[in-house]
């Protein structure tokens, strides 16, 4: 997949982030000296982890070179690293919270993910992660179904990009971590001006690799266009012309005793 496009991603940055801020509030930590965030993005997460937390130290890590640049102009005070977190991470050392938001959908094998993070969680801390919970949703059922359609079937990798399961699958393996588990949904209705709207937010996330996969201009704009006539079946705009983008979200946050 191309490199992220932190403009792109820029432009819901107040929608995007207030999932951040709402898992930070929960978070209940007597001592947090060390934090590292996984999938920092281009830094507005770490931006909230930096303002509950004032005299923390922070690292954050993202995979994507175009993201940890944005980061690092963004927060110039604030330790950032291009590094995959699929791969090992212990050379980091252990922090007293281990925060990922919004990007584990991209990494596969949850299982064994989760029990690593956890593992540089130091006792009295916590893991604290939020993966946005798709499957329902319209928009991500119109990619898919445009992705196998006679037009498109065969182009891509596989029919889905991202990694997700249900809210039993986290909370079976956050069983394995801790007893002290605290597991929940949202879903947030973002205000959209129009479907095109929703298409602009999708294509930064979960549509891009499929973009990423197609070689022209005129047919990546043939898939948007696809997908955003079958999105009008999904999203009925409101009596005052808007249309309300309802995004599902799970939150966890097991703590090490």
């Amino acid at each position: 997949m191309k490199d992220w496009n932190p403009d792109l991603y820029k432009r819901f940055e107040k929608q995007r982030t207030q999932p951040v801020k709402d898992l930070i509030g929960s978070i209940e930590i007597k001592y947090v000296n060390r934090i590292i965030d996984i999938g920092c993005g281009p830094g507005n997460s770490t931006e909230q982890l930096a303002l509950r937390w004032t005299d923390a130290s922070i690292i954050g890590i993202d995979s994507s070179a175009n993201m940890i640049k944005e980061a690092n102009e963004r927060l110039p005070q604030i330790q950032f690293e291009e590094r995959d977190a699929n791969q090992d991470l212990s050379g980091l050392g252990q922090f007293d919270l281990v925060f990922s938001n919004a990007a584990i959908q991209w990494m596969p094998n949850h299982h064994e993910l989760l029990h690593k993070f956890f593992g540089l969680v130091q006792e009295g801390g916590a893991l604290a992660v939020q993966i946005p919970s798709v499957s329902n949703m319209g928009i991500q059922r119109a990619v898919k179904e445009t992705a196998i359609s006679e037009k498109w079937n065969g182009r891509f990798i596989t029919n889905s990009y991202l990694n997700y399961e249900n809210t039993e699958y986290y909370y079976n393996i956050c069983s394995e971590l801790s007893e002290e588990v605290y597991i929940w949904e949202t879903d947030y209705y973002h205000v959209m001006e129009n479907h095109q709207r929703i298409i602009e937010w999708y294509k930064s996330t979960g549509m891009k690799p499929y973009l990423d996969a197609i070689d022209t201009q005129g047919e990546r704009m043939e898939f948007e266009e696809t997908v955003l006539d079958k999105i009008r079946i999904y999203y009925k705009e409101q009596r005052n012309g808007r249309v309300l983008f309802p995004f599902r979200r799970i939150f966890f946050i097991v703590y090490k005793e």
